[in-house]
């Protein structure tokens, strides 16, 4: 069984970063949730000079994870988060990730990330769209930007 050292039992408050610099990794499951990082991406491209995905975690301030946590991919988010510098964070996206989704422990699925190690963001959804991720980013970056869409608008 692969266990994931990402952070202390109780955690470290972060400050907010500037620019948030964020490398994806998908940890299995269905994808969907990848998907609609990949829309929001070229999209920040455009709208959001703060906040990009870098291809490599030394690159990165936020490690971003999506999908149910596999055991083959545990070790790799692990030498992900060790390639980060600080001060580094965790993010957890969809419902795969923050609990298992309709991914059960079993012999080749961990469940969600959220029961292995301390998220600084959780946001629930399968998938949650674009705009929905984008607003949690920028809500907990501590950004309150006006020209953002938000949820249900």
């Amino acid at each position: 069984m692969a266990y994931l050292h990402l952070f202390a039992q109780h955690g470290v408050a972060l400050s907010r970063m500037a620019p948030l610099d964020i490398f994806h990794v998908e940890t299995g499951g269905c994808t969907a949730c990848a998907l609609e990082l990949r829309m929001l991406a070229r999209g920040l491209v455009a709208t959001c000079g703060n906040m990009r995905f870098v291809s490599t975690p030394r690159q990165a301030a936020l490690l971003l994870l999506t999908g149910s946590l596999t055991v083959e991919m545990a070790p790799v988010v692990e030498l992900a988060w060790q390639a980060m510098p600080g001060p580094r964070a965790l993010a957890a996206v969809g419902d795969c990730a923050v609990s298992g989704g309709v991914f059960p422990p079993n012999y080749a699925t961990l469940g969600g990330v959220g029961t292995y190690a301390r998220t600084s963001l959780s946001l629930a959804g399968c998938p949650p769209a674009p705009e929905e991720i984008l607003a949690a980013l920028l809500n907990w970056h501590g950004r309150d930007d006006a020209g953002a869409a938000s949820p249900g608008q």
